[in-house]
């Protein structure tokens, strides 16, 4: 079995872009498009993916969290230390865990940064970690493995897409011809492997775009409560942390007149209604007391809490548009 996912790529994505993506185009009906968790974002979705458990399980609940513990804002993809124990932040069980125990092989194959990251470590321990820097070289390690016959689970990550979406868009030229020739790569390997080895084509997210005049700065609305420790999350979802749990209602009512923007929801709320799954305490205590959700294609920022390059990307994603949750979960051989 070989499970190859695309960051970013979405269904909306390929069915708009279909001219650039005929063979992944001609795959997609209505049993092979699927949801991503929530938040739209990849830190969670792929935790999800490699563990089958909700973020609310495995605790790896969004792109920037507030450890409270340390009282220091963590990036969950990339920035692990010495004080984020994978163990300890996401103790479940891996699907690599499973698979091994079941004595099948199981590889990753993605490229060398991501070897021995704290993110890996949490979410494919056990793996075989096999480092291939482009997709070509991905592909050909799959099918050395597929050709071998042996019983095996090999999973293919490739983010290229995400990356140059960010950057320029994924309605730029650039990304369409990048798109082409993934999508003429991904027919061909699929052609020439063995017939019994089964694929599965899948995304953690899709992806919107945003113009400049669509980014709204949200200091001024944040700080008028003075209770505003820290705003993490992403662009499309800002996660609001509050060093005073009793100015949740305070603060939902400044940011009140720019709800044309945005929803204002409290976590307890998205709790009970199940946006994360069974929440277990590891995961309630990285949570917000406030969620901001992008409408529309604005996006949502804090000067303090958000780098400048942030400013720049053009396409984002964590939100609920359908853009951004629907995913192909494309099948073949099986």
């Amino acid at each position: 079995m070989i499970v190859i996912l695309i960051d970013g790529l979405g269904a909306e994505q390929i069915m708009q872009r279909s001219g650039h993506a005929p063979w992944l185009n001609s795959l997609l009906n209505k049993k092979s498009i699927s949801v991503c968790g929530f938040p739209a974002t990849t830190s969670a979705n792929i935790a999800s993916f490699a563990t089958g458990d909700s973020p609310g399980q495995h605790g790896l609940v969004g792109h920037r969290v507030w450890d409270r513990n340390y009282d220091e804002q963590i990036n969950l993809l990339v920035g692990w230390n010495e004080r984020t124990d994978p163990l300890v932040w996401q103790p479940r069980e891996t699907v690599s865990e499973r698979a091994l125990a079941l004595g099948l092989e199981c590889n990753v194959v993605a490229a060398s940064e991501y070897r021995g990251t704290g993110y890996s470590q949490a979410t494919m321990r056990g793996a075989n970690f096999i480092s291939a820097d482009s997709w070509q070289e991905k592909f050909e390690a799959a099918r050395t493995i597929a050709n071998s016959k042996r019983q095996s689970l090999t999973y293919l990550y490739i983010p290229e897409l995400d990356k140059y979406g960010h950057q320029s868009g994924w309605s730029s030229s650039g990304w369409a011809a990048m798109l082409e020739e993934l999508d003429s790569a991904l027919r061909s390997f699929c052609e020439k492997i063995p017939k019994d080895t089964g694929v599965v084509i899948t995304a953690d997210h899709g992806m919107i775009e945003t113009a400049k005049p669509r980014q709204l700065v949200l200091d001024d609305c944040y700080e008028k409560s003075g209770s505003v420790q820290f705003v993490g999350g992403d662009t499309r979802v800002n996660y609001v942390y509050l060093d005073n749990i009793g100015a949740v209602d305070q603060v939902a009512a400044d940011l009140e007149p720019l709800s044309y923007a945005f929803d204002t929801v409290k976590t307890e709320d998205a709790i009970a209604a199940n946006w994360f799954g069974e929440v277990l305490q590891p995961a309630r205590d990285r949570l917000p007391e406030l969620m901001l959700l992008a409408k529309s294609d604005f996006t949502l920022y804090h000067s303090k809490y958000f780098k400048s390059r942030s400013f720049d990307m053009v396409a984002h994603h964590g939100s609920l548009s359908p853009a951004e949750i629907r995913v192909p979960l494309i099948r073949i051989g099986f």
